[in-house]
């Protein structure tokens, strides 16, 4: 019973959270210790991610960081205004950097791609997340 208690709040708590952040589409990129990608895109029904695309992804080291850039293309008729920001993960999956991580707005005209780059705060990181909002 307890076990079922447990569940419910998190869930709960989850959906909360969801719903308060809206974020409609992210993808999350796990750079593997042999130099190769893992991409993996998460989304809901919104506009954005009915509209969004993730079409490349890109990683290098700066020094001992990880550098990071995205093409983000808007498959739609209509201008898309929005914000994005990077999360950055270590290999055991923990957020690093939290409070450095400011949303930036950008716009992409109808069936065009922009490139959105990021640098890790820190040489721990080895994936990142870049989260999207209306």
């Amino acid at each position: 019973m307890l076990k079922i208690k447990l569940k419910m709040a998190i869930l709960t708590g989850f959906s909360v959270l969801t719903l308060g952040c809206s974020v409609n589409e992210t993808v999350t990129v796990v750079v593997q210790d042999d130099g190769n990608l893992t991409q993996t895109i998460e989304s809901n029904s919104d506009l954005l991610a009915e509209n969004l695309m993730i079409a490349g992804t890109k990683t290098a080291f700066v020094g001992d960081l990880l550098k990071a850039q995205v093409e983000i293309k808007n498959a739609s008729d209509e201008l898309l205004s929005f914000q994005y920001k990077f999360k950055w993960l270590d290999k055991r999956g923990f957020e690093v950097g939290i409070g450095s991580r400011p949303w930036h707005p950008i716009s992409i005209t109808p069936y065009e791609s922009k490139m959105i780059q990021g640098v890790a705060p820190n040489p721990l990181v080895n994936s990142f997340t870049v989260l999207v909002q209306d």
